[in-house]
């Protein structure tokens, strides 16, 4: 085992000159800045089941690892892949056969509704608008409840067809985000499925509306709704965009007056690394929350972590691995 010591700027290195032993700890966000001056190098190979959809981004992954650790080397291989030594998932769920030994996010995605109207693309709702939707109360878009919603755009006298086959965690983030905003909400009319490719998408038609994936409806140029989070629709309305979504994943995100609003219905992307613990695994880990393997996600169709939660991961990953040598 090695570790290969990189350019060492920023912030964090300036902060820790003069440092004696009667300082007190510093906090995790500085140790974590810190720790971006260096990658733990340890040889080995991890294969990773590696979802289709952002098989791009685990290839320049891949990339980037080869340059920074001549002796370790991650390996993509597919999601059905049973002896992947790590999974990837963009819902959660990990195979019976990998038994993980940590599992830490390193991405965001979230639950969006998508939805094909000429006339609004710019289409407003309120958490109450989406459950009168799939709960098959409102079923043409010129009801005036969706109207009230929507006072710039004149909406169609057109049935509503609901289509796709969501996933459960789209479900589920959608519906705790509403709870907070006072809205129970309980699609009786989505056809739940235990994958969601985004194909729906391709195929939707005018006054088509469906729950999908932030990133399924991103790889498909598809359009989705701003959501309504109070009385004032010119101001208060969270767009599920890569930056709503990071400040809808952040805890800590206190909202500034004029600031964008986060987009709440958001879930990681999980790496879960599989069976005996090693070092190997947690480096790679290491290596795909640092900040400039995030850097790599702004032009994915996932978002990367808010920093308070890849501070969070950073923890779990790096549990007992070797600190790299400055």
């Amino acid at each position: 085992m090695f570790a290969k010591k990189l350019v060492a700027v920023g912030l964090a290195v300036l902060i820790t000159v003069g440092l004696t032993a009667c300082d007190p700890p510093l906090p995790p966000e500085i140790l974590a800045a810190q720790a971006e001056q260096t990658v733990n190098c340890v040889d080995g190979t991890v294969s990773v089941a590696t979802p289709t959809a952002i098989a791009d981004v685990i290839d320049g992954w891949a990339s980037s690892l080869n340059d920074a650790c001549a002796g370790m080397t991650l390996t993509p291989v597919a999601p059905s892949d049973e002896t992947a030594q790590a999974v990837i998932s963009m819902d959660g769920a990990v195979p019976a056969i990998c038994k993980p030994f940590a599992s830490f996010p390193i991405a965001e995605d979230g639950g969006v509704l998508a939805y094909v109207l000429s006339d609004a693309p710019n289409l407003v709702l309120t958490p109450q608008n989406a459950q009168d939707i799939f709960s098959g109360k409102v079923t043409n878009w010129s009801d005036p409840s969706l109207a009230a919603s929507n006072p710039d755009s004149t909406l169609p006298n057109l049935p509503i067809n609901i289509v796709g086959t969501p996933q459960q965690v789209a479900i589920d983030a959608l519906s705790a985000w509403f709870k907070k905003l006072g809205v129970a909400f309980t699609p009786s009319l989505a056809k739940v499925s235990a994958t969601d490719d985004g194909a729906a998408l391709a195929n939707m038609a005018e006054g088509d509306i469906s729950i999908t994936s932030f990133s399924n409806a991103l790889f498909a140029y598809s359009t989705v709704a701003a959501i309504a989070v109070g009385k004032d629709l010119a101001t208060q309305t969270a767009v599920a965009d890569i930056t709503g979504i990071q400040i809808g994943a952040d805890a800590t995100a206190k909202p500034k007056t004029g600031s964008q609003i986060g987009y709440g219905a958001t879930y990681p992307v999980t790496l879960s690394l599989c069976g005996a613990d090693n070092n190997t695994a947690r480096a790679l880990g290491r290596f795909l929350i640092r900040q400039d393997s995030q850097g790599a996600l702004g032009s994915a169709i996932i978002a990367a972590l808010p920093e308070s939660e890849r501070i969070k991961a950073i923890a779990i990953a790096e549990k007992g691995l070797p600190k790299a040598s400055k």
